[in-house]
């Protein structure tokens, strides 16, 4: 394999170049200094910045995030002016579109990836605040031979989940559950998702082709072969409504935990691994050696406190203030009760933010 591109940085060697994604041209690239091969993720910006600013929120939260199923980012570089280098690390395996050109995957190997999936959803979802990640696809989950998965492409993440509305619509047709064509991005968004790609896989067919009841996949007549608990559960993911949805990854795992083992003539003996079978909780700050954890926790937890406490007192003098106006404002009544009440529902989110890092700030690591 050549590597004969630009040096960039003066480290890194680009090779060939493995396609587009969600943002910018991707080239597998070499580190000169440690002769391992990296991923490189290069952007020009054209009329628009937009595609700037998501790839540097993507830099961004990769540099934050510590888990095998993500790349690495090793570095941001720009060179030369005013094209972007994102340098991370380059996730072993072959992505599932090819994998599944290749071969059709066995339904221990579907329920292998989606178990393994939903770990990793779980550690981005239970982010304070949230990752998610917006496009997941075949294509963007990677499967070493060993069996585990990685999740690539980080070019459409949201690190707000609780975002109102106003986003940019990113994502994948097929594959987008319906809330992101209004831009509204939530936890339950991923799952559908990942919901969509296992459908995509078992049955050999993109999404939209799946048979519908009104907007709902009609699962079981597509996919009658699989396990119908397993079905059932894929079916819970992809429902189109996102409040009937499992809203965590673990809430699916519970649903796959029904299932019945599957027939060995149907079991692929070529998985090496063992399938996790549970998602254990997350504790903040539980990679950094103690007492040094401890006390980050107690910070975390004073300072969450803090906010929830000083959130209720600007709710209780809001609250006060609006009546009080209201009361004194016949004509214009409704309408400061309406402002008021959006801005309280505005202070809500975030007092509900602080409890999360709260809970965070208390889980205990099994």
């Amino acid at each position: 394999m050549a590597f004969d591109g630009a040096l960039i940085g003066g480290r890194y060697r680009l090779g060939p170049k493995l396609g587009k994604g969600s943002q910018g041209e991707i080239f597998l690239a070499r580190d000169e200094k440690t002769k391992e091969e990296v991923v490189v993720k290069r952007l020009t910006p054209r009329g628009t910045w937009k595609s700037f600013e998501l790839f540097e929120r993507e830099a961004k939260v990769l540099s934050q995030l510590r888990h095998a199923g993500v790349p690495r980012h090793i570095a941001t570089i720009e060179e030369p002016p005013g094209t972007f280098n994102l340098v991370m690390q380059r996730a072993p395996g072959e992505n599932l579109r090819d994998l599944a050109a290749r071969r059709r995957l066995s339904e221990t190997e579907l329920r292998d990836i989606l178990v393994r999936c939903l770990e990793i959803l779980d550690y981005l979802h239970t982010r304070v605040p949230a990752v998610v990640h917006r496009d997941i696809k075949p294509s963007n989950i990677v499967r070493a031979p060993n069996g585990t998965c990685s999740l690539v492409d980080f070019g459409g993440v949201l690190d707000a989940a609780r975002e109102r509305g106003g986003s940019t619509i990113v994502g994948t047709f097929g594959y987008m559950a319906p809330e992101q064509l209004h831009g509204q991005v939530i936890p339950a968004t991923d799952l559908y998702a990942l919901g969509a790609t296992i459908v995509a896989l078992a049955g050999g067919v993109e999404p939209e082709d799946v048979p519908r009841k009104g907007l709902r996949m009609d699962l079981d007549k597509h996919l009658p072969q699989l396990d119908p608990a397993f079905r059932a559960a894929l079916s819970a993911m992809t429902d189109p409504d996102p409040d009937k949805r499992p809203q965590r990854a673990r809430d699916v795992v519970a649903l796959l935990a029904k299932l019945r083992p599957v027939r060995p003539e149907r079991e692929n003996r070529a998985l090496v691994a063992p399938q996790p079978t549970a998602l254990g909780p997350r504790r903040l700050f539980a990679d950094i050696q103690e007492p040094l954890g401890t006390l980050l926790r107690l910070g975390v937890l004073g300072f969450g406190a803090g906010g929830y406490l000083g959130m209720l007192a600007i709710r209780f003098s809001l609250l006060i203030t609006v009546y009080t106006i209201a009361a004194l404002s016949f004509p214009a009544r409704k309408r400061v009760t309406h402002v008021g009440k959006e801005i309280d529902s505005m202070l809500a989110e975030g007092q509900s933010g602080f409890t999360d890092m709260m809970k965070a700030a208390m889980a205990r690591q099994r």
